[in-house]
């Protein structure tokens, strides 16, 4: 319990988002910016995100998850595909907080800030006044870039809160293992200049160096040419896409985003056509749920490095 309370603390100093420590009345989580009591795990969990809810999914929830929301492709990973099937469907996008509030949670869980939006009744201190807990994957607000680490700290986070302190370690040494294998395999390979595309045409709409799809691509052997900006996503201007000469393209792909049309377009533009990834045909497609917080990131490591250097 010590050892794993010391893991999340680490984690906090360095992102500023995420502790945990047990007190008399309970576990107390400190989660961007709001803080959680917990007197017992949580029986009844809501999650809104997809990539979030593949999480609990992964820890052995069971059950105990009743609803999630916003699905991105609707293709879990085999290894949690029949119990995310189990989970009842609220809504394709963000159901109302009544929605919610119908399926009795002690719990609401949330993989995007958007989540728990205040301007359409789902805030955090909304639920906190009907004495349900929130809380909220730490990349969405972290301060300072949020990579394979944070990931592990809250995945470490919700086995405290959930009572699956044992399921959250056996998972969290699988998604090392897994990015310590390519990384060992990567071993002396120069970088690739990468161009992330999500979508966008009077600006490009891209990863930038703040999220955990940014230290996937780092440790897949990319460059991402807008690390340096402060965002998870962010818009950049087609002059700058084409300034930076990326080498290879990474295109998202998502429900309602066919990547056929986003390459396409980017093989048309005035600028883009002009660069090495575009002239070369260098394109890479990968889900939106793998450049997220989840346990799709060793995924994302292995694709990458597999698009980018046949590794």
């Amino acid at each position: 319990m010590r050892r794993t309370f010391a893991l999340i603390m680490a984690a906090l100093f360095l992102t500023g988002c995420t502790a945990a420590e047990s007190q008399a009345d309970g576990l107390r989580v400190e989660n961007c910016g709001s803080v959680e009591t917990f007197a017992r795990p949580p029986q009844r969990v809501v999650s809104l995100n997809q990539h979030a809810t593949e999480i609990l999914v992964a820890l052995g929830l069971g059950d105990r998850l009743v609803g999630t929301a916003f699905p991105d492709d609707h293709v879990p990973p085999p290894e949690v595909a029949a119990g995310y099937a189990d989970v009842p469907l609220l809504s394709d996008r963000y159901p109302s907080y009544e929605r919610i509030l119908e399926a009795e949670p002690d719990l609401v869980v949330g993989g995007y800030a958007s989540a728990f939006d205040e301007a359409e009744g789902r805030g955090r201190e909304a639920f906190a006044k009907n004495g349900i807990n929130t809380l909220l994957l730490s990349e969405s607000c972290a301060s300072e870039p949020a990579g394979m680490d944070a990931l592990l700290a809250d995945i470490s986070m919700f086995g405290e809160a959930l009572g699956l302190q044992d399921n959250a370690r056996q998972l969290n040494a699988g998604i090392e293992e897994r990015v310590r294998a390519v990384e060992q395999r990567l071993q002396g390979v120069a970088p690739v200049d990468v161009f992330v595309y999500d979508s966008g045409e009077q600006t490009a709409f891209t990863l930038g160096g703040n999220g955990v799809g940014n230290d996937a691509l780092t440790r897949a052997g990319a460059r991402n040419v807008f690390g340096d900006v402060p965002k998870v996503f962010e818009d950049v201007s087609w002059e700058q896409v084409a300034t930076r000469a990326p080498a290879a393209i990474v295109l998202v792909d998502y429900l309602g985003a066919p990547v056929q049309h986003k390459q396409a377009y980017l093989e048309g533009h005035p600028l883009v056509s002009g660069t090495p990834a575009v002239r070369d045909r260098r394109f890479s497609t990968i889900p939106l749920v793998e450049l997220t917080e989840g346990i799709r990131f060793p995924a994302a490591v292995e694709r990458l490095a597999r698009d980018l250097h046949g590794k």
